[in-house]
Formats: C-alpha cells, sequence, structure tokens
C-alpha cells in the first residue's frame, strides 16, 4: 500500500509538471474572456439540457467541422475561402439534421474509445510527455558558453508556441500508440463496443451521460481559463491540486444527470395528473 501511495504521489506530480508546460499563462485578452465564458454557457447547456438540444448540439458540431473542412479544402484547391466554409459547415449541417441519431452513437463509440485509450495511455509516467535536457535551450552547451537566454527565450523554453507544443504532442502520442501491444488494445476495443451496444440500447439515455460530461469538463475548463487569466496568482494554486477542478467537473456532470433525469419523468407525472382529474370530471 505505500509503494501505491508513492506512486500515486508520483502521478499527481508528474501531471503538475505536464499541466505548467502544456497550459502557459493565458492574457486576459477579450478572446480569452468571451471565448472561456461561451465555453461555460455552451457547457452548462450539454449538462443541465443536453438530452432536450442533442439534435442542435450535433447540428452545431457539424457546422463548425463542415466549415473547418472547407477552409482546408479551400486551402488546397485554392477556393474562396469564406463561401466554401460556409457551404461546406452549412451542407454537413444539414446531413447531421438528418442523421442526428448515427452521429449520436458515433460519438458514443468514439468517446468511450478515447477516454480507454487515454486512461492506457496516461497511467504510467507522464513523464515521458515532458520535454528533456536536450530539448531545452541554455546558454551552456559544451565546453562552450552561448550568450544569456532573454526573457522571450525562457518563455519559449518552458511554453513553447503552442502548434509547436500540439505537433510535439501529437507525435508523442502517435509513437505512444504504436508501441502498445495486443493486451493494451483490449481495454479500448471493449469499450468501443460497449459505447456501440449501449448507443444500439439506449441511445439517448447515455448520449445525455457523454454530452453531460463533455459539458462539464468545457465549463470547468473555460471558468478556469477566465479565472487564471484575470487573476495569474491563482493559476499555481489550481495547478498544485488539479484534482480539486476534476471533482468540480465531476460533481456538475452528477448533478446535471439528476436534474434531467428527473425533468424526463415530470411530464409523464403530468399526463398522469391530468388524466385523473379528466376521469374526476
Amino acid at each position: 500500500m505505500f509503494a501505491q501511495a508513492i506512486d500515486q504521489q508520483l502521478w499527481i506530480e508528474r501531471l503538475q509538471a505536464f499541466l505548467h508546460y502544456y497550459l502557459p499563462p493565458v492574457e486576459s485578452t477579450p478572446a480569452v474572456n468571451v471565448g472561456g465564458l461561451i465555453a461555460v454557457v455552451a457547457g452548462l447547456v450539454l449538462v443541465f439540457r443536453g438530452g432536450k438540444y442533442e439534435r442542435l448540439v450535433v447540428c452545431a458540431f457539424a457546422l463548425v467541422t463542415g466549415g473547418w473542412l472547407g477552409y482546408r479544402l479551400s486551402v488546397l484547391a485554392d477556393m474562396p475561402g469564406p463561401i466554401t466554409v460556409a457551404i461546406s459547415g452549412v451542407l454537413l449541417s444539414v446531413v447531421a439534421y438528418k442523421t442526428y441519431r448515427w452521429w449520436l452513437a458515433a460519438g458514443s463509440v468514439a468517446v468511450l474509445f478515447g477516454l480507454a485509450l487515454g486512461f492506457q495511455l496516461g497511467r504510467g509516467d507522464l513523464g515521458r510527455y515532458l520535454p528533456n535536457n536536450e530539448q531545452i535551450h541554455t546558454p551552456i552547451q559544451g565546453d562552450k558558453i552561448g550568450g544569456l537566454v532573454s526573457k522571450a527565450d525562457q518563455i519559449g523554453n518552458l511554453h513553447p508556441h503552442f502548434k509547436d507544443q500540439v505537433r510535439k504532442m501529437g507525435e508523442q502520442l502517435l509513437a505512444e500508440i504504436k508501441q502498445l501491444d495486443v493486451v493494451s488494445w483490449v481495454v479500448p476495443i471493449a469499450a468501443a463496443i460497449a459505447g456501440g451496444l449501449l448507443a444500439f440500447w439506449a441511445l439517448r439515455t447515455f448520449a445525455v451521460v457523454w454530452l453531460g460530461l463533455l459539458g462539464a469538463g468545457m465549463s470547468v475548463l473555460g471558468a478556469l481559463a477566465v479565472l487564471c487569466a484575470n487573476w495569474p496568482a491563482l493559476r499555481d494554486h489550481l495547478f498544485a491540486k488539479p484534482q480539486v477542478a476534476a471533482g468540480i467537473a465531476i460533481g456538475l456532470w452528477l448533478i446535471g444527470l439528476t436534474l434531467q433525469a428527473k425533468a424526463s419523468r415530470f411530464p409523464k407525472k403530468v399526463a398522469r395528473e391530468a388524466e385523473k382529474d379528466s376521469a374526476k370530471s
């Protein structure tokens, strides 16, 4: 048990270093504040009204996805950007409106598969996702002393450009996935099968569950982005205990599931009371 406690503490320390490296300090800008508030509102809608607006949620996702695909198409084929983005987004959202159940089913499979795969990749040492000493610029290289590192270089060493971070993280994840053995793939594949079965037997119920989970994560991350942007000192306190933010997200998710479950029974209760009143009259 003592060894297990040490491993857990080491994992938390690695997670804190991971967060410090991949989540740089955020400046208080209109884009950050507005984007964070939009994430909070959209996440709360998914948490408390995901079952009611599931088709709208799918159409919004299809609109954004179609717009991104249209942008990529305009770059590759040298087509008018705004027109291609608009047409692609509208067409895909129309298709999603008619086939939103298939989208929810695919999302059920993808979410469970992604969670299981993330568990397999993250249960080990998160230190392998952090840069090593050779990847960090130092003023001393062998017997030669280079120039002093400027403040901009220091920030760049600690927090590289976002695109570079995403590229390096993607390369590392791809390398880790390629190294998974057959046994390691059992859990993600089983989770994908379970997601397909749940989508077949209880699509709307299970969709409410994972939409609420995504919404809770969006709300907490959006709120943290706004808070850290306006009160930078809060960032270190949040990173010191990342399990607190995770607990808030899980609690919000459970509250949303409970309220949505009660709301789904409420119309039936009203209908039964109306039938009793009509029978008495």
